[in-house]
């Protein structure tokens, strides 16, 4: 799942963005409020964390066009002020939760996953498919079947989450590269064929669950 991370403070945002990651998400940084709107401009996230307290264009004011602009992702405000005044605009500007500073690193994690959870097609507790269980923060799947542990790479298990979260729904190769890569990655690249390749080499050999629509994308159970 691919965040965008909006905090003014390098010294701040640097370890929230590294323990991120270390947690599976792909992390994309913003220092200001504009550039936080240019890059949603041209960028698909699942979530947002937007600091309340940002130069340029303020968090509260960075929601409010967002939200004009009819897209409707996951927004989390941080801030370092806990007066209820803050919370409730912040609420009325389209924030789905809030945090303060300090926070909890795990915690933070927890409700990013909710947040997202609630805005996907799948809001299972649990991520499942056939006889398969899915620990995203472990980067593990289990064959409840067989009794069998399957450790995969950050990015296959971001392709796989991505797609259980959508499940049912055809996802092109376009919207894996934006919501599991960074903004580096070459879009005409066969890195999302190579991922599902191996993918499905570890956990899906007869290719039962992860389907290929010609010409579309991957789903699963479509």
């Amino acid at each position: 799942m691919k965040l965008l991370l909006v905090e003014d403070e390098e010294s701040l945002r640097r370890p929230v963005k590294y323990f991120l990651e270390r947690n599976n998400f792909t992390v994309d940084e913003a220092g200001d409020g504009q550039e936080a709107l240019d890059m949603v401009d041209t960028n698909e996230y699942d979530c947002i964390l937007l600091d309340l307290n940002l130069p340029e264009v303020d968090g509260i004011e960075v929601a409010k066009k967002i939200r004009e602009g009819k897209n409707l992702v996951p927004i989390i405000m941080v801030t370092a002020r806990s007066q209820v005044y803050d919370k409730l605009k912040g609420f009325t500007q389209g924030a789905d939760d809030y945090v303060t500073k300090p926070f909890d690193l795990k915690e933070l994690v927890a409700r990013i996953n909710a947040v997202i959870k609630r805005s996907s097609t799948n809001k299972e507790e649990n991520l499942t498919f056939g006889d398969n269980t899915v620990f995203p923060e472990r980067n593990l799947v289990i064959d409840n079947k067989k009794g069998k542990e399957i450790s995969l790479s950050n990015k296959e298990m971001g392709v796989l989450q991505y797609l259980l979260r959508s499940k049912g729904e055809i996802i092109s190769s376009e919207v894996l590269l934006e919501h599991v890569w960074d903004r580096e990655i070459d879009m005409f690249s066969e890195t999302v064929k190579t991922h599902i390749k191996t993918l499905r080499k570890k956990v899906d050999p007869t290719k039962k669950y992860i389907k290929t629509v010609r010409g579309k994308g991957y789903c699963i159970n479509c």
